[in-house]
């Protein structure tokens, strides 16, 4: 003999609480998305001015002024190369590093702070 048992699904209180965490983190996901966009073509100019084939030669205004040609080309407007830009020469090697935050206003005084640290090296021999 079959026995039926009672099927229990979600309470309307437990959809509530599932559909504002989800809103939560989808708010949150779409808050914090333009950040790293702008963060990944910041990366791809590092990589592409890294791959130049005049690279090891190239002095620190020769690279900022590729970087602004990049961001300028790829509508990245928030970085200040002055202050955000390091390019450090060894011999046999140069560090181009890239260090910025982003401040990202999330509700009411909730900011979200994110830290990019990007560097590259270029073999100077």
């Amino acid at each position: 003999m079959l026995t039926r048992t009672r099927q229990n699904g979600i309470s309307f209180w437990g959809l509530l609480v599932v559909a504002a965490v989800s809103i939560f983190f989808l708010l949150m996901f779409f808050k914090l998305l333009p950040s790293y966009i702008e963060h990944a073509k910041v990366k791809t100019a590092l990589e592409g001015i890294a791959h130049q084939p005049d690279a090891a030669t190239m002095e620190k205004s020769q690279i900022k002024t590729a970087f602004e040609r990049r961001f300028n080309i790829d509508d990245v407007h928030d970085i200040d190369l002055n202050k955000d830009l390091f390019v450090e020469k060894k011999p046999g090697i140069m560090t181009i590093r890239i260090t910025y935050e982003r401040r990202v206003p999330l509700a009411y005084n909730v900011t979200a702070l994110i830290d990019f640290n990007d560097s590259v090296q270029v073999n100077t021999r």
